[in-house]
Formats: C-alpha cells, structure tokens, sequence
C-alpha cells in the first residue's frame, strides 16, 4: 500500500511492517498505526509515521547510538501490555523521538519516555521511567562526542 508520509512523500509499506500502540504516543493516544521508515544514508534516524495522518510523524533514535550507559527501567507488568514477558523469547527494539532544534546541533532525545516495541507481535508503547535521571531534553550531540 502506498501512504504518504511528513518527511519522504510517498512510500510504499506493507502491512507487516505497521505497529500498533493500543494507547496511542503521549499527546496522540488516538493514533494507534505507525510505520517505523528507515531514513536513506542516514543509519542514527527513523521515523515513526502515523499510517493515516501524513503530518504526524516523529524522529526516532536508538539511545545506544548516542547515550552508551542508558538503561530502561520498566515494570514487567507494563511490559506485559504489549505482550513481553520474562523468561519469554522477546524481540525488543527501544527508541527515544527527538526534537529538532533550531539548529540540528541543538536537537535534543526524550529519554525519560522510550518507545518500547514488541517486534514479533508489532506492538509498541511509550513508557514513561518513574525515578530516574532522564528527562525529555538530553543534547543528542554533547553527550556522544563525550563534551
């Protein structure tokens, strides 16, 4: 199916590839379908697209790239909601959104809120950590070049 996207236009997707957040991302709980698209030449970005609203779409991270001592630390219960259990054969990606500033410099990752995905059930969740260091602001590029 063709869909057409904030950020590449038109793009062909097929059904496996739709996530589905049964509550939605926060301040979107009522888009559920999204589209993770890999971002050509450019191996740090995704986008997280809503699959039937065109100019909802985020900017994606895999935190390890940027923050190499982030830890997720979430309730196996909540994890439970979107079908991953201990002890199970889990396929996990975790994702930050980042915010773009005024300059790309100044972009910044929520890493108090990861997206947690359940990739062999395609179902996602955005978590938010309680007692942690993480807040939805971290510099992507001071803290990967070590400053």
């Amino acid at each position: 199916m063709l869909i057409q996207t904030k950020y590449l236009g038109e793009v062909e997707v097929t059904e496996d590839q739709i996530v589905n957040f049964p509550q939605g991302i926060l301040g979107f709980e009522n888009n559920q379908e999204f589209i993770i698209l890999n971002i050509i030449d450019n191996d740090n970005f995704k986008i997280l697209q809503d699959l039937k609203h065109p100019n909802i779409a985020f900017f994606l991270i895999d935190p390890w790239d940027f923050y190499k001592d982030y830890t997720v630390d979430l309730p196996d219960e909540e994890l439970g909601k979107i079908g991953i259990f201990p002890n199970k054969d889990n396929e996990i990606a975790v994702f930050n959104i980042v915010t773009l500033g005024k300059t790309f410099q100044e972009s910044t990752a929520n890493l108090l809120a990861p997206i947690i995905i359940n990739a062999k059930e395609k179902k996602g969740k955005q978590f938010i950590q309680n007692d942690t260091i993480y807040t939805t602001r971290h510099s992507l590029f001071l803290e990967r070049d070590g400053e």
